[in-house]
């Protein structure tokens, strides 16, 4: 079960003599009136998270599409849903679950992922998504065939992988040429003009993904630099490319250390914006964001009960 706390607040979770709360709530009463295990999230927080991005990207079109697998519950998407938000998803599942949480939201719905299974784009193209991230040139030939079997054409766009390096974890940094997501820049212009032989392909975009908790602007600034020289080149040869998604992937802080840096998310977003802005200020598409934790990751709590202290030998567990 999970518990909705609408109270807006930059640092949700705090103690006061030593009862933890979420918000104004006491998170010792929940747990008497709800049991365990039980999830709290703060509405409060992720409303404020959302209205960073909203602010900072208000002066041209675009569409904060979250990351569907960084939190799944029901009401998280029903609220971003009401706030007007679009969803990246990477499965039929997460589909199903933004169809539950607001039949509406499917239009603003963009199908990432590495592995689309013929009854997952079916299902996206019977829902009218509004893009598929192409990872590669047979899932673009199986998106063909699925358009034409189901008599709908199908936005797409490719993820290029543009070999910027970010630094995070190694196991998810996704932007250099060595790592296996994505289609290599460079032969995405030569793809692109092979779907222009398809009636039932429709080249609305192009999308980029370099990894996830990035804590520095610059990657995304560079990455997105050269999306917009090959929507350029796409422009050239007739595609009309109204969509650059520029994925997710923007970190957060995990650490309460006096001696770190103290982490402002408001800044950090205006950062990003301003970044993005530099090098797709000239581009004449609606943009898409894909944040995922950084809206819910610091907004949630599982409450569980310590049932029976066990004592083995020495150890106490």
């Amino acid at each position: 079960m999970s518990v909705r706390i609408d109270v807006p607040s930059s640092r949700p979770f705090h103690y006061r003599k030593r009862t933890l709360y979420c918000d104004s709530v006491a998170l010792n009463a929940l747990a008497e009136e709800h049991g365990t295990p039980l999830y709290v999230y703060s509405a409060g927080q992720i409303r404020q998270r959302f209205g960073l991005f909203q602010e900072a990207f208000a002066e041209r079109p675009f569409t904060i599409c979250y990351a569907v697998k960084a939190n799944s519950a029901l009401a998280i998407l029903r609220l971003l849903a009401e706030m007007g938000a679009g969803f990246d998803i990477v499965s039929g599942g997460e589909l199903e679950r933004v169809r539950r949480a607001d039949k509406t939201a499917l239009k603003r719905v963009v199908f990432s992922g590495v592995g689309k299974q013929v009854w997952e784009i079916d299902a996206a193209l019977k829902a009218g998504i509004l893009l598929f991230n192409v990872e590669s040139e047979d899932e673009l030939a199986l998106l063909a065939e699925r358009a034409e079997a189901l008599g709908v054409r199908a936005r797409f766009a490719l993820r290029v992988n543009p070999d910027v390096f970010a630094d995070t974890h190694p196991y998810i940094s996704t932007g250099l040429r060595e790592h296996k997501f994505g289609i290599e820049i460079g032969l995405a212009r030569g793809i692109y003009r092979k779907a222009l032989r398809s009636k039932w392909l429709d080249a609305a975009g192009v999308s980029v993904h370099i990894g996830s908790q990035i804590r520095a602007v610059e990657p995304f600034a560079a990455a997105l630099a050269r999306v917009a020289g090959l929507v350029g080149e796409l422009r050239e040869d007739g595609h009309d490319i109204r969509y650059i998604d520029a994925g997710g992937g923007l970190g957060i802080d995990y650490s309460d250390s006096p001696t770190e840096p103290r982490f402002d998310p408001a800044r950090k977003v205006k950062d990003y914006a301003a970044a993005l802005r530099k090098v797709s200020a000239t581009l004449d598409a609606h943009l898409l964001l894909e944040p995922g934790r950084f809206l819910v990751a610091q907004a949630g709590a599982l409450l569980t009960r310590v049932l029976v202290v066990k004592r083995n030998g020495r150890r106490r567990s």
